[in-house]
């Protein structure tokens, strides 16, 4: 059985909640897309809209990040009661949520989302996920210092 400090613990289990919460918007998100092809929680458009290409971008986007966002909690689940297994699927799960999350980032941005009053809406999701960043950070040192 593997032990993790109690940060880690403690990181990971914010990332499983932050996952948790993450899969029914991803499906209201799809939802939405498939219905009526628009977007607004938690990705309020610019001032314009969305473009359709941003819309379709979203939609597979999101089909994505939900599979991952389900395994994810299976890493957290993992970590918590000890599997080997878990250092490497964290690994995995993290590094697909940060590519999402900076290629999300880059494309509200460059859509030009990120204005007021939009703006506090990005700001609160890029700061949830900031523990997410330290437990990649974490996991990535522990697998390098370990000769994974």
């Amino acid at each position: 059985m593997v032990q993790h400090s109690r940060r880690t613990l403690l990181l990971a289990a914010w990332y499983g909640l932050y996952q948790a919460v993450h899969i029914p918007v991803n499906v209201r998100g799809l939802l939405l897309l498939q219905g009526r092809g628009a977007l607004d929680f938690p990705a309020p458009p610019p001032p314009g809209g969305w473009d359709p290409q941003v819309l379709a971008f979203f939609t597979g986007m999101a089909a994505l990040d939900l599979l991952n966002a389900f395994v994810s909690l299976v890493f957290v689940w993992g970590l918590f009661t000890g599997r080997r297994w878990a250092l490497p699927l964290g690994l995995v799960t993290l590094t697909v949520s940060v590519y999402a999350a900076l290629v999300f980032d880059y494309a509200t941005y460059a859509a030009g989302a990120w204005r007021p009053p939009s703006l506090s809406a990005y700001i609160l999701i890029n700061v949830a996920f900031v523990p997410a960043l330290w437990l990649y950070g974490q996991l990535l040192n522990r697998a390098l210092r370990s000769g994974f």
